[in-house]
């Protein structure tokens, strides 16, 4: 009989005014909107539904930054679970640009340019894409391997997760397109090789008419 293989319900956290702003708020600790805190009960309601073991034998890890770990914690009432705060699942940092608009960061700064171009770009007292690529990775290989058989639940970011995940399925750190909306799930495997089994579900997510900003930070 084949062991059970090790699924990650990997999860963005929920809306914050940054995304609403089109803003980078990077290692900046931005707490949830009103949305985005019922973003994360939904979530939290659809993995209690469907993602199986999760509340008999998993865990749940996030990233220390507010809405991040308060989206955590809404998965974890629900599943009777504490979650364990891990920095190594935070967003990327950007130093002196934390606060800039996206289009800012995006024609002014060449950001995204700089970025494609040469992994060790570390803005203005920041981190390089591959340092962030490279922590993510480590850290969901790491989380994977600690809990054989289980089903384990990570909270974390969009721009980070991207990175990582680029790292891990394509050993290509620009590989963009994998971006999450708020609260979207998706589901990983680590062994015997990295694969998405889906990705940026978000079919149990409640309309916000409101949103009208750049959620990919």
């Amino acid at each position: 009989m084949a062991a059970a293989r090790t699924v990650l319900t990997l999860v963005r956290h929920g809306q914050t005014s940054a995304n609403l702003d089109g803003v980078w708020h990077g290692s900046t600790n931005t707490p949830l909107t009103p949305h985005g805190h019922r973003q994360a009960e939904a979530a939290a309601a659809w993995i209690e539904a469907h993602h199986h073991p999760v509340q008999a034998v998993g865990r749940i890890y996030a990233s220390p930054l507010d809405r991040a770990h308060h989206t955590a914690q809404a998965i974890g009432r629900r599943l009777r679970l504490e979650p364990t705060l891990d920095p190594t699942l935070a967003e990327y940092d950007l130093g002196e640009w934390e606060g800039l608009g996206f289009e800012e960061l995006f024609r002014e700064k060449r950001l995204f340019e700089n970025l494609a171009r040469d992994p060790h770009y570390a803005p203005h007292g920041g981190e390089s894409p591959l340092q962030v690529g490279q922590r993510i990775a480590d850290a969901l290989v790491r989380i994977a391997r600690a809990h054989p058989g289980e089903r384990v639940v990570v909270v974390s970011h969009s721009g980070a997760l991207s990175i990582g995940l680029g790292l891990l399925l394509d050993r290509d750190y620009t590989s963009w397109e994998r971006r999450m909306h708020n609260c979207a799930l998706s589901e990983l495997v680590i062994e015997p090789e990295p694969t998405l089994i889906s990705f940026n579900f978000t079919d149990h997510l409640p309309p916000d008419p409101d949103a009208s900003g750049d959620e990919r930070r």
